[in-house]
């Protein structure tokens, strides 16, 4: 409805000039005929016939309306001007009497406020002291009459300048939601981009650093233990099933528009045991040690506990030694977890770029209210170390 009313508005808006156009020219035709066609002897014999002054003051009034919507100030008092011109020179204002209730409404409907209230002001003063001045064709009997129809002309214009002034801050406050409706749908978009992208980095990352490892031990032993290497080949094979199943998974939620929240259920610290298990067919020996009352927590929190151990696992495979402990302490509002490699760490691991790696574990878990430290150990090491709520916000 509001589109359908601003297609109007605009219509209505290329329209005016030539409307006005066609007012004033109807006016100022109209005017001079009846001007010529009163019978001035029989309305009032002091009044004078019809000449040039006539003329000229009634083109001036009625040519005004022109800019009635334009310039409403400067249209009015030319209007008036001009009827004052026929009015004191004694001739016949006649349907210039009419055309000024018009141009009053004008003023009042698109000029400012004060300046219809001063126009209404002057106006029913100038009539008070033409009809105290006996001028022709306006009797102290009418004068009611005429301010009672100068006020409602203006009220009219007063009451549709205010319904516009009332329209159009619906449009801008539309506008207003409609631009705040967008900043957050972009926000909201950007937000699960970001989410997506660290969902993949966490599965391609993970994976192709066990695939890797497994390719070179497969193409290290090869030759010796068909075996190994038929072993190591075979948990290539699933890793790399595994990674594309998730990554389906995941692609598979963009797709889905009724109903984008039902998909695949998020790894928590339940499959902490089993990626365990994977990493350690890459040759890693991993202690998991629990400590306290293990609770179900927030789906988010259970999320970034899983892909925190994932990724410093990840970073234990490509630069870490033969041995790592995992350490889960629930306490009373916080669940801690600390991963620990005691060494023979050639490097260690990269704030990897695109803000994913270890930067990317401090993300994750600052977005569930969380806190995560890395860094290495006295005795060579590396340890990461992350504290999360048990809740999302933490409450």
């Amino acid at each position: 409805m509001q589109h359908e009313g601003g297609m109007w508005a605009r219509a209505a808006g290329r329209l005016a000039p030539f409307l006005d156009i066609a007012i004033a020219v109807a006016a100022t035709a109209l005017s001079i005929g009846a001007l010529f066609a009163a019978d001035v002897e029989n309305i009032d014999p002091r009044l004078e016939g019809p000449d040039a002054v006539a003329i000229v003051g009634t083109v001036i009034a009625t040519g005004a309306l022109y800019w009635r919507r334009t310039y409403p100030a400067i249209a009015y008092a030319a209007f008036g001007g001009g009827c004052l011109v026929v009015t004191l020179t004694g001739h016949y204002i006649g349907l210039l009497s009419v055309l000024l209730l018009f141009a009053l409404y004008s003023l009042a409907a698109y000029g400012r406020r004060r300046h219809a209230a001063v126009a209404l002001v002057a106006t029913i003063l100038t009539f008070a002291c033409l009809a105290a001045a006996n001028i022709p064709d306006l009797r102290t009997s009418d004068l009611l009459q005429a301010w009672a129809l100068v006020i409602t002309a203006w009220a009219i214009g007063d009451a549709i300048r205010a319904r516009r002034g009332q329209h159009r801050d619906q449009l801008l406050a539309a506008e207003h939601d409609a631009a705040l409706a967008r900043e957050q749908t972009g926000r909201a978009v950007a937000e699960e981009r970001l989410r997506i992208a660290r969902e993949l980095h966490d599965v391609v990352a993970h994976s192709m650093s066990l695939i890797a490892v497994q390719a070179g031990v497969g193409a290290h032993v090869i030759r010796t233990d068909v075996d190994a290497a038929e072993r190591a080949l075979q948990i290539v094979a699933e890793t790399s099933r595994e990674a594309l199943a998730q990554t389906r998974s995941m692609l598979g939620v963009l797709r889905q528009e009724d109903d984008p929240v039902s998909g695949p259920v998020p790894q928590g610290i339940d499959d902490i045991p089993g990626l365990i298990t994977v990493v350690q067919t890459a040759g890693v020996d991993i202690d998991l040690e629990i400590e306290g009352a293990p609770t179900r927590l927030d789906p988010a929190v259970e999320l970034a506990a899983y892909r925190i151990v994932q990724e410093s696992l990840t970073n234990v495979l490509k630069h870490g030694g033969p041995r790592a402990h995992v350490q889960l302490t629930y306490r009373a509002d916080e669940l801690d977890i600390e991963i620990t490699d005691p060494g023979g760490r050639s490097v260690a691991p990269s704030q990897d770029s695109g803000g994913h790696g270890l930067s990317g574990l401090r993300e994750r878990a600052h977005l569930v209210s969380g806190r995560f430290t890395s860094g290495p150990t006295p005795d060579g090491g590396f340890r990461a170390h992350a504290t999360l709520p048990l809740t999302e916000n933490g409450s």
